[in-house]
């Protein structure tokens, strides 16, 4: 049985090397660069998401203790400095004012009679003597007091008489810059509950583009990061500049649906950071322009993928390869190497692949120019089943 059990063992073994070495017919499995290199975060190479947006914004509140009779503009639209936003109800105002001027009349009559209190108690205080003088200077103190008050509320109410001619002169409510209408707020919050201001503007001329980053990708864009910025209609156009914000204080929630349509807690909802890129130029850049985002390199050119240096294959010159998928083959592509990180013991890719290529891993009994491709992951293999040794019951 042990003589039988050896030559089965032999003749799996062997079967084995057979169909290994039938490289010709196996497809290899190869992998995508771009999530080799990014694993997870952003990779130097990966391409993403991008806003121009005004550097400056104009927030226009309104006035909660007036109504607004009618508003001229919407989200989107392009407003001139002077240009009309939205008038308040002008009939309402002049309520207001005409009740402002009355009360303010009653304050100075009252401020009047107080004085004419004062003078009598003091001509009468010069009349008496003893207990009944003291019981005057406190009287009059007393009054004096009360005019004060009446003084300082009458300052006050004048203020408000002034604001009120002066909002209903200006009952119609203009821009201030040249810009587009980014939001308008009917009583809406922010992430922290604090009221959004009425109108808001973004101004023309004065560009930054804005991105955003997950959870996982913190770390991977820094204040100071070179940026490039290109057009998603025409790759020739392309700008460049330095990331000067990265807003970890004001976070938004992805989406709070799963694929199902169910609703997703709030702990395992992702936050997305904003992060902001100061242009060198902005010529030729639209307010509300969709961009493409790509790091760049210390010399100003867009970095190339990292991937494992395992992946890497050297000919006897010592220029380096890899096995790279083309038109479902495979195909031996020299690279160039750049940056190499021992720490991750990844390898910076120069030229000759990007992250929209595949590769595989080096086998020396698979990996042959021509050689069938697939990017479906080998299943694992199956436990072999033990043969029963000799006495024992299968």
């Amino acid at each position: 049985m042990n003589m039988k059990r050896c030559l089965t063992l032999a003749l799996a073994l062997c079967l084995s090397a057979s169909l290994a070495g039938c490289g010709s017919d196996s497809a290899v499995y190869v992998q995508s660069v771009e999530v080799l290199a990014g694993m997870g975060g952003i990779a130097p190479g990966d391409r993403f998401a991008g806003l121009v947006v005004s550097e400056n914004v104009t927030e226009i509140e309104k006035d909660g203790d007036k109504t607004i009779e009618e508003v001229y503009v919407k989200a989107g639209d392009d407003v001139k400095k002077g240009q009309k936003l939205f008038a308040y109800d002008t009939e309402q105002l002049q309520l207001t004012l005409d009740k402002q001027r009355l009360e303010l009349e009653q304050l100075d009559a009252s401020i009047e009679n107080y004085k004419s209190q004062i003078a009598t108690l003091e001509r009468e205080r010069e009349t008496v003597g003893g207990t009944d003088k003291l019981q005057y200077t406190v009287q009059i103190q007393t009054t004096q007091v009360d005019l004060k008050e009446a003084e300082l509320n009458r300052k006050t109410k004048e203020n408000e008489v002034a604001q009120s001619e002066d909002l209903l002169a200006n009952a119609v409510v203009t821009s201030p810059i040249d810009g587009r209408v980014q939001a308008i707020s009917e009583g809406g919050t922010d992430n922290y509950g604090n009221p959004l201001p009425y109108i808001t503007i973004q101004q023309v001329g004065s560009y930054r583009v804005k991105g955003t980053i997950g959870e996982l990708q913190r770390g991977s864009i820094l204040e100071g990061t070179r940026i490039r910025i290109l057009s998603r209609t025409d790759d020739s156009q392309t700008w460049s500049g330095t990331v000067t914000l990265v807003d970890y204080e004001n976070p938004s929630q992805g989406n709070s649906s799963n694929y199902y349509g169910t609703t997703v807690d709030e702990m395992s909802a992702s936050s997305k950071y904003p992060f902001y890129v100061t242009l060198d130029t902005t010529d030729g850049l639209i307010l509300g322009q969709h961009v493409y985002l790509e790091l760049l390199t210390e010399d100003g050119q867009t970095a190339g993928p990292s991937i494992s240096s395992s992946f890497l294959c050297y000919d006897e010159d010592g220029s380096a390869f890899v096995w790279a998928e083309k038109n479902g083959k495979l195909e031996k592509r020299t690279v160039e190497l750049g940056e190499y990180n021992p720490m991750a013991d990844t390898q910076e890719i120069v030229s000759g692949l990007t992250v929209e290529d595949y590769i595989a891993f080096p086998d020396e009994t698979l990996c042959h120019e021509g050689a069938p491709t697939t990017r479906e992951e080998p299943a694992a293999a199956e436990p072999e089943e033990e043969l029963p040794v000799e006495g024992e019951v299968a």
